[in-house]
C-alpha cells in the first residue's frame, strides 16, 4: 500500500506541474500541459483505479494551494477526473465462460473506449461553458469574442474581414478546443498504456488497435450533430460540438482502418506515414478518413474485404 500511494503522490503532483505549465504562455509548455494527464494515467493502469484517483485528488488539491482553487477544480474536472474514469474502464472486465480461468476474461474494446472519450470531449466542454456562463449564450459568445478581438488587435485587417475572422472563430474555439481534447486525450491514453505494458505492470491483455471498431450508435450522434448544427443559438453550438467530436472519434477509425487494410504490405510504413503527412498537413483529407471510419463501421468494410491471395511460388 505504502509504495501505491507514493507513486500516486508522485504522478498527482506531476500532473499538477505539468498543468501548471500553461501558466508561462511558452509553446512549450502549452506541449506540456498537453500531456498534465499521462502521469495519472500511468498511476492509475499501473496500480489501480484507486490510485489514479488519489493521484487526480493530490494533483487539485496542490494547485488549490499553490495558485487559486479554481485551477485546482479546473485540473480536477478536466484532467484528473477524466484521466480516473478512463483509467478505470480499460480496467473493468467480466468473467468470460469459465469465471475460474482468467484467460478469458472480457474487457471493454478500444471501440468502446474511444467512444468514452468522445463522450467525455462533448460532456466537459459544455460543463466549461456552463459552468462559467450559465446557460447565457450571449454572453458566452461575447467574452470569446473580447477575447479574438483582444488577439486580432495586432493584426493588420479591414474592418470586414476582422468582424467575419471574429464570428468564424468565436464559433470555432469550444469546437477546437473539444476535438483537440478528444485528440489528446487518446494520444495520452496510448502512451500511458504502452509505458505500463513496457514496466510489466498492465493487467489486461494488449488489444489490436487497428480492429478498433465503434458502437454504431455513434453514427446517430454523428447524424444529430450534423442536422442539429443548422440551428441557432446554444443548441447550435452544442450540436456543432457533437458533430466535430464524431467526426475526430470516426477519423481514428478511420486510421486504424488503414493500419488494418495495410497489414502485410511491402510498403505499408511509406503508405502510412503518407497518409499521417497528408492528414496532419494539410487537414482536410481528415474529412475523407472519417468518412472511411463512418463507412467501416456501418457497413464492416473489413469483413467484405477478401483475404489477400497466397503467394506464388517461383
Amino acid at each position: 500500500m505504502g509504495p501505491t500511494l507514493a507513486i500516486s503522490f508522485g504522478a498527482g503532483l506531476a500532473s499538477a506541474l505539468l498543468f501548471a505549465t500553461l501558466a508561462s504562455g511558452s509553446p512549450l509548455a502549452l506541449i506540456l500541459f498537453y500531456f498534465a494527464a499521462l502521469p495519472v494515467l500511468i498511476a492509475g493502469l499501473g496500480w489501480g483505479h484507486y490510485a489514479g484517483a488519489f493521484a487526480a485528488a493530490i494533483g487539485a488539491l496542490a494547485l488549490s494551494l499553490a495558485l487559486r482553487s479554481q485551477f485546482g477544480l479546473f485540473f480536477f474536472f478536466s484532467v484528473g477526473l477524466p484521466a480516473w474514469i478512463l483509467s478505470y474502464a480499460v480496467l473493468a472486465w467480466q468473467p468470460g465462460a469459465d469465471p475460474e480461468d482468467p484467460e478469458q476474461a472480457v474487457w471493454i474494446s478500444p471501440g468502446q473506449i474511444l467512444s468514452l472519450i468522445g463522450i467525455g470531449a462533448v460532456a466537459l466542454t459544455l460543463f466549461g461553458i456552463i459552468a462559467l456562463y450559465g446557460f447565457d449564450f450571449d454572453a458566452f459568445q461575447a467574452a470569446i469574442r473580447e477575447a479574438i478581438t483582444r488577439t486580432l488587435a495586432q493584426m493588420r485587417l479591414g474592418e470586414g474581414d476582422r468582424e467575419a475572422l471574429i464570428r468564424l472563430m468565436a464559433a470555432a474555439v469550444p469546437v477546437a478546443g473539444a476535438v483537440v481534447w478528444t485528440f489528446v486525450t487518446t494520444i495520452n491514453l496510448y502512451f500511458a498504456g504502452r509505458i505500463v505494458r513496457a514496466s510489466g505492470r498492465l493487467v489486461r491483455p494488449w488489444p489490436d488497435l487497428p480492429s478498433l471498431k465503434l458502437p454504431k450508435w455513434t453514427a446517430v450522434a454523428l447524424l444529430v450533430g450534423s442536422i442539429g448544427s443548422f440551428a441557432g443559438g446554444f443548441p447550435g453550438q452544442i450540436a456543432a460540438i457533437v458533430l466535430a467530436v464524431s467526426l475526430a472519434v470516426y477519423a481514428l477509425q478511420g486510421f486504424a482502418l488503414a493500419h488494418d487494410i495495410t497489414r502485410g504490405w511491402g510498403m505499408r510504413g511509406f503508405a502510412l506515414g503518407l497518409l499521417y503527412a497528408l492528414t496532419f498537413v494539410i487537414g482536410w483529407p481528415m474529412i475523407f478518413v472519417a468518412l472511411a471510419g463512418l463507412a467501416d463501421v456501418l457497413f464492416d468494410i473489413r469483413a467484405r474485404r477478401q483475404p489477400p491471395a497466397p503467394p506464388t511460388p517461383l
